[in-house]
């Protein structure tokens, strides 16, 4: 089951039910558009660009990119079939062979894994349940009426999904101008699933990065000892404390 949100005066997307999932594609909308979180601090991408979107979601970064680059070519990952779904919607009318759509999860091997994915919130659905803030949850239940209501909205489902290499799905060729990943608590999994060959492809990556156990730390080490400079903040729509920050890596 679907819907349609207009998100904007010239853009409607499709989204699960219920008004959960269209508050939270409004979120999205302004993360992406409004605020521009992912791009704001790169240059300006060339206008026939290759880029990789890890976490794609309902695909509202895909139409940022194809926005502003018209020949772009996209490859975006999303493992949850429901909001997979969404995703091949949502970018159905961009250019023909534009997009390539992959349904798994990414990760350092091939193989299988268990998502937790949130009914009604898809972007927060991890395969790192644990990670889940205490402080994020608590706010969630706190714009819910009564802890039944706050019970449904937080729902969730066990996914099994494939896992692959972000390697095993980059396009040929010699450039890829970006990689963005945002995904809830995978993104060290992601980065080491990139093979040595391909690290002088890639020009920049911006990460979203969930900072447990020293993780932001090894993601910046890591990108340094492939050749990017990193400069890292908070999302312009989160609050410090719950630890979630922006990584932007270009190439020295």
């Amino acid at each position: 089951m679907q819907e349609r949100v207009r998100v904007a005066d010239d853009l409607e997307v499709a989204t699960g039910p219920g008004r959960w999932a269209a508050g939270e594609a409004h979120y999205l909308y302004h993360e992406i558009f409004t605020h521009d979180d992912y791009l704001r601090d790169l240059p300006a991408l060339r206008p026939d660009a290759v880029v990789v979107d890890a976490g794609a979601n309902l695909g509202l970064f895909a139409l940022r990119i194809a926005r502003d680059c018209p020949d772009a070519r996209l490859v975006a990952v999303e493992p949850v079939p429901s909001t997979c779904a969404l995703l091949r919607v949502n970018t159905a009318a961009l250019a023909p062979g534009s997009v390539r759509v992959v349904e798994a999860a990414l990760g350092d091997r091939p193989g299988r894994t268990t998502l937790t994915a949130y009914r009604y919130l898809p972007a927060n659905s991890t395969a790192h349940p644990r990670e889940k803030p205490a402080d994020w949850v608590a706010a969630m239940r706190e714009t819910q009426p009564d802890a039944e209501t706050a019970d449904e909205m937080l729902r969730t489902d066990l996914v099994e999904a494939e896992v692959v290499t972000l390697s095993g799905i980059l396009p040929p060729g010699d450039r890829i101008d970006l990689v963005k990943i945002d995904v809830e608590g995978a993104e060290l999994e992601v980065l080491r699933g990139v093979d040595d060959r391909d690290w002088p492809r890639i020009d920049a990556l911006v990460i979203e990065v969930h900072d447990v156990a020293g993780r932001l730390g090894e993601i910046e080490n890591l990108l340094a000892q492939q050749g990017f400079d990193c400069t890292v903040r908070v999302p312009a729509m989160m609050s410090a404390e719950l630890r979630h920050h922006i990584v932007t890596a270009r190439r020295s």
